[in-house]
């Protein structure tokens, strides 16, 4: 998987902690990473023997409707295995419920298969339980027609690893939702290994998770905490990090910014820094309604190729690898149209070429594309 998809899948889960609608979002990136016809995230609960959807994208209506009769049924291997396998941590396909049952086929032998999957055009699968307590289980389960390929070993652990944070955001979500203090409810971010911070809109600091203290701590930080408040490690940077979090905290969507902003550390390395509006339980705990959570990330120690090895490598005229070198340097795009003396218009038409070159649809993609190029063939660190 690539390295900027995976960055974007995970800051994804962890906004899908702080808003449920933005479960959505994260579903449409589970198909760019794992193809596939349908997306599902769902509640099970065993005693009554009902389906809570989430989030079913690619499932009609009266299929859902459906679900529960067909899933539930005694002739589901899926059910007859459901606490052996309905386990955070166990990655389920069709091959791995064959073999754990020792019955090639079981699955095409069931009702839900022939009646519920393969009407729909639904031939493999790829599953993971979230979480598992009181008689609830919370699944992601993701579907592929006859003529795609089953999910490989390389894909199962991919999912594996990717649903190791999907069981932490929903923890955290489920927490806040049940109404615990903000004391106890923000302490479950100090178990993830990402920097993530709470601020207001004036980014006065309301929360640092174990991470964000630690880098905050550092002399390469690109942050710094004056008077209660986050602010850049310098002057450009902190007009990108005071414009992120305006644009941000006027949407109303979940979802962070297409691009974030990059800021520069101390000792000069480069900061990947996205922001999320804060919605539902979690407001209700903190000072301000208008709350945001930040995410911090180191991008690579290298730095871009140069202009001729980007020209050379996606296929980039002289103009378009000069301003995507400039982004993957740190500039903002008003500042690297300005150095390379065009409007911001046409920097914008530059760049949307240029992410067709990358294959690559933000910014901040672009950055880690460029950035992964030149840690890859062994670029000097970009001054």
């Amino acid at each position: 998987m690539a390295q900027a998809l995976q960055e974007e899948l995970h800051d994804a889960v962890y906004g899908a902690a702080l808003d449920p609608a933005a479960w959505q979002d994260l579903m449409a990136l589970l198909r760019r990473a794992f193809p596939s016809t349908a997306q599902t995230f769902y509640f099970l609960e065993r005693e009554t023997r009902h389906i809570r959807p989430v989030c079913l994208a690619g499932v009609q209506p009266r299929w859902v409707a459906n679900f529960d009769p067909y899933y539930f049924a005694p002739d589901n291997p899926w059910m007859q295995v459901t606490r052996a396998l309905h386990r955070p941590g166990v990655v389920r396909t069709t091959e791995r419920l064959e073999r754990f049952m020792q019955a090639r086929g079981v699955l095409q032998r069931s009702a839900y298969y022939n009646d519920w999957m393969r009407p729909q055009g639904f031939e493999h699968n790829i599953g993971n339980t979230l979480l598992a307590e009181d008689g609830v289980v919370a699944n992601i389960t993701l579907f592929r027609p006859p003529d795609m390929a089953h999910f490989g070993d390389a894909e199962v652990r991919a999912f594996a690893a990717l649903s190791r944070h999907m069981t932490r955001a929903l923890r955290l979500s489920l927490r806040l939702e049940r109404g615990e203090h903000c004391g106890t409810g923000t302490q479950a971010f100090d178990a993830l290994p990402q920097a993530l911070a709470l601020v207001d809109v004036r980014c006065r600091l309301l929360y640092a998770n174990a991470a964000m203290q630690a880098l905050l701590r550092s002399r390469s930080s690109p942050l710094r905490l004056r008077q209660g408040e986050l602010a850049a490690a310098d002057a450009g940077g902190q007009q990108r990090l005071a414009a992120q979090v305006a644009t941000v905290a006027a949407r109303s969507s979940g979802a962070a910014g297409d691009d974030g902003c990059f800021l520069r550390g101390s000792e000069g390395g480069l900061f990947s820094l996205q922001a999320f509006p804060v919605h539902g339980a979690l407001a209700q705990y903190l000072p301000s309604r208008r709350t945001l959570l930040l995410t911090v990330r180191p991008c690579s120690g290298r730095g871009a190729l140069p202009c001729t090895a980007i020209a050379e490598r996606h296929g980039c005229t002289p103009r378009e690898a000069l301003l995507a070198r400039l982004l993957a340097q740190g500039h903002s795009l008003p500042d690297a149209a300005a150095a390379m003396g065009i409007t911001h218009g046409s920097a914008r038409a530059y760049l949307k070429i240029v992410f067709q070159k990358t294959g690559v649809r933000t910014q901040a993609q672009l950055v880690a594309r460029l950035l992964g190029d030149g840690a890859a063939l062994g670029a000097p660190a970009t001054a």
